[in-house]
């Protein structure tokens, strides 16, 4: 339902018109845009609160209340900086710390470059409160020795034809979910091929369940790896948008095409942490 409201000025009508139309159309970040060329206009909207979120060029200057998503890279100017209209829409969401609709999506990751105590913990929280089931990838020190499952590892590789009977019959509670806490080592993860990976996720995918991953340090054997997720979030500090080491790892996601595979989410740790915002997950 594209009940969000969003306001869209820029000088040039070409672009404006044509990524208020993108907005529109697109169903990963439902929305309802619109735009105006007239400086004017488009600000008299904004005091009448037409607008829950703007989107304005990086030189517009603008100091008012509304939350605003950037145009451009200039990250002097505030707001979301942002350059694609894919990333528009998405730096719009993370604006008013909201999440799209999960319809027909299934399984999910939570990862990132940016080593952090409170992934995990965001992890096994998403899973608690939607009711999906946590698959964790690496070792924790807070869970049991006896709630790993390296024979789950045994039977993917494998290719067990009972697996998913396996899968829903094993399955701990720790920490407010169920499922289970993972490997007792990160490296047996290793053990596992492409393929095993793939024929496991497409199994899981036939049961219509909902599954989280705490993929954590786990090193999968490629890349697209990462492309067997329906959405993959990525929990953050609003400072990492602009680190070095978050814009490296964005470049060799993109290098290698990893980045088009599936819907990578970033969410802002803080926004989490406070839970003040609208619609805010989990």
């Amino acid at each position: 339902m594209k009940d969000i409201s969003i306001g869209i000025y820029h000088k040039d009508h070409q672009y404006g018109k044509r990524l208020m139309e993108y907005l529109n159309h697109q169903k990963d970040f439902p929305m309802t845009a619109s735009f105006t060329s007239d400086e004017e206009m488009f600000f008299k909207q904004e005091q009448e609160g037409d607008f829950e979120c703007l989107v304005l060029a990086e030189e517009t200057d603008y100091h008012g209340d509304f939350p605003v998503c950037r145009i451009g890279a200039n990250e002097s100017m505030g707001g979301m900086c942002c350059q694609s209209a894919k990333e528009i829409a998405a730096g719009i969401y993370h604006c008013l710390n909201v999440s799209p609709q999960i319809e027909n999506e299934r399984i999910f990751g939570v990862y990132s470059p940016i080593s952090r105590l409170e992934i995990s913990a965001f992890a096994r929280n998403m899973a608690a409160s939607n009711g999906w089931i946590y698959f964790g990838m690496q070792p924790y020190g807070h869970f049991e020795e006896d709630e790993t499952d390296d024979l789950l590892l045994f039977y993917i590789k494998e290719h067990k034809e009972d697996i998913v009977l396996y899968f829903m019959e094993h399955q701990k509670k720790f920490d407010g979910c169920v499922g289970f806490a993972g490997a007792s080592c990160y490296l047996d993860y290793r053990e596992l091929s492409m393929q095993d990976y793939e024929w496991f996720f497409e199994k899981l995918r036939e049961t219509g369940i909902c599954i989280i991953f705490d993929i954590g340090i786990a090193s999968p054997p490629d890349l697209k790896f990462f492309g067997l997720f329906d959405r993959i979030f990525l929990p953050l500090m609003r400072q990492d948008l602009g680190c070095m080491e978050y814009k490296k790892f964005q470049k060799q996601m993109k290098k290698h095409g990893v980045w088009k595979l599936t819907n990578w989410e970033e969410v802002m740790l803080e926004s989490w942490k406070n839970k003040g915002g609208r619609g805010q997950w989990p």
